[in-house]
């Protein structure tokens, strides 16, 4: 059996945890400033970032792929947003790219072992 690094779990715990308030915040300050179209598109950024510190405490290279495919999402749901799609609009294409992205991540690390 493999040990986790000395830290490991605080990392992270941290990671998660920072990830949960960004969260939170993202959905209070959209709502608050009349814009919760935007809530799907932030949460992708904040989910898509929080794989960039994952990456090196699992030691998932690929980790790293998944971060910078979630935030790309992030930013075709903004210029979504911007381009006046119905909020509904933009949650199914946020919401399904994160997840193929996701799926393909999952799948990705099941075949590899």
């Amino acid at each position: 059996m493999v040990s986790p690094p000395p830290n490991w779990a605080r990392g992270v715990g941290i990671v998660n945890t920072v990830e949960l308030v960004a969260v939170l915040a993202v959905i209070a300050a959209s709502n608050a400033s009349g814009h919760p179209s935007l809530i799907p598109v932030g949460v992708a950024l904040v989910v898509g970032l929080h794989f960039f510190p994952l990456a090196r405490l699992y030691d998932q290279r690929q980790y790293r792929w998944t971060a910078a495919l979630l935030t790309a999402v992030a930013v075709v749901g903004l210029v979504l947003v911007a381009a006046g799609l119905s909020a509904e609009g933009v949650r199914g294409v946020v919401g399904l790219a994160c997840a193929v992205v996701l799926w393909g991540t999952a799948c990705h690390l099941a075949v590899r072992g």
